[in-house]
């Protein structure tokens, strides 16, 4: 029984994520890179320090790239009344482990929470039992070659 569930909750996942890539294909997506220094978690996946390809693929799945390596959360979406010029990720941090937890686009008026994974809600709840709060981490998006030269 616990294999049927499964089975039907991938098939489910994959049907999505096909009809997610035929949306791409129609509506455009919001692709950008960043610089990450450190190494971080997304989901259930643990990344290096790297530069990562940040994509939109809708408004409630971002997706985060490097080489032929790949992850995907939910996200909730938001209206952000001021735009961010160059765009960001955002990060918090307990103790020595970052989890990725918010994108806002180049030239957006919206900006993405990514939803906290069970080792966030862990990490948050041994913070809080100690009385700490996590650090926050902006890392601004990489310019891309038609906006001009190539910085962060």
């Amino acid at each position: 029984m616990k294999t049927t569930i499964r089975t039907i909750a991938l098939a489910t996942l994959v049907a999505i994520a096909s009809l997610s890539q035929t949306v791409i294909a129609q509506t455009g997506r919001t692709s950008t890179k960043v610089d990450v220094p450190f190494s971080f978690d997304y989901g259930t996946q643990h990344f290096a320090p790297g530069v990562y390809t940040v994509s939109m693929r809708d408004k409630n799945i971002l997706t985060l790239s490097s080489g032929n390596r790949s992850a995907w959360a939910m996200i909730q979406t938001g209206y952000d009344p001021t735009q961010h010029g160059a765009g960001y990720v955002m990060f918090r941090k307990y103790g020595d482990r970052c989890f990725l937890t918010e994108y806002g686009p180049a030239n957006g008026s919206i900006h993405a929470s990514v939803f906290e994974s069970g080792a966030e809600r862990r990490a948050a709840r041994e913070f809080a039992a100690n009385h700490l709060n996590p650090d926050r981490v902006q890392l601004a998006l990489m310019s891309t070659p038609s906006d001009g030269a190539q910085s962060k």
